[in-house]
């Protein structure tokens, strides 16, 4: 947590002036409209967006953290499931480094038409689920909470519209064990794939997005802690997101 805090210091004062700036905001939604990336455009869809979140794709801030760590360590070799689809940024990169179809959870079905959109204008192979993706059979539904802002959507962060989603199970998902690679961002269902990751034998690779407003810092432990009981290795980080890399097991 003392990483967290010092980067809170220096960084927020930043973070709130050109990510979430609501005149800049401004600018982009009004004169820009969409949010370019290196070769690719991404459509926006301004119901699901409030204004000051637009600065994050004027400075290019958006996602910033999950995308450097996947540029940094994405290849041909990483097949990948993606948990948290949003606007199909993560997903795009993902397959433009890989080259191998990529499998989209996004429970919010109001932004799913965007999401396609944009993996379709990038040119991705991909295959969307708007179900959760559920590593036991236990439950048919789970609940979640949802708002104006996609980026809000939460098991965790209780809003106003709750709604019930649909579990599938991973062995219906992946049925000949051939994605390798997880990456979540899904704001506190972190915690649920790390606690489950004996049910994924053939995950290699974990990208995920930790949140420290939801979990305690005993909570955080223990999950770094199951990542190093199922041999997974820290490789690399950026600032709340890390990536973890399977060890071979002789």
């Amino acid at each position: 947590m003392v990483f967290n805090k010092i980067t809170s210091l220096i960084l927020f004062p930043i973070y709130y002036l050109i990510h979430r700036n609501i005149f800049f905001g401004y600018i982009h939604k009004t004169f820009i409209k969409n949010f370019y990336y290196k070769k690719f455009i991404f459509h926006l869809n301004e119901k699901f967006i409030p204004l000051k979140n637009y600065s994050s794709f004027l400075f290019k801030t958006y996602e910033y953290n999950d995308r450097a760590l996947i540029e940094r360590n994405l290849s041909d070799k990483n097949k990948c499931i993606i948990i948290g689809g949003g606007i199909g940024f993560v997903a795009t990169i993902a397959y433009s480094i890989t080259k191998n179809k990529v499998i989209v959870f996004e429970i919010n079905n109001k932004i799913i038409p965007i999401l396609k959109k944009n993996l379709e204008q990038n040119k991705c192979k991909y295959k969307i689920y708007s179900k959760n993706l559920s590593l036991d059979n236990t439950k048919k539904n789970k609940n979640f909470f949802i708002s104006n802002d996609f980026l809000d959507t939460s098991s965790w962060t209780k809003t106003k519209k709750k709604i019930s989603v649909k579990n599938i199970s991973y062995k219906m998902v992946d049925k000949k064990n051939f994605f390798n690679t997880l990456i979540i961002d899904a704001e506190g269902d972190e915690e649920y794939y790390i606690k489950s990751l004996k049910n994924l034998k053939n995950i290699k690779h974990l990208f995920f997005e930790l949140h420290y407003n939801i979990f305690k810092s005993t909570e955080i432990e223990k999950m770094m802690n199951l990542l190093k009981k199922n041999n997974f290795i820290l490789r690399d980080k950026c600032f709340n997101s890390f990536y973890f890399k399977r060890k071979s097991l002789k």
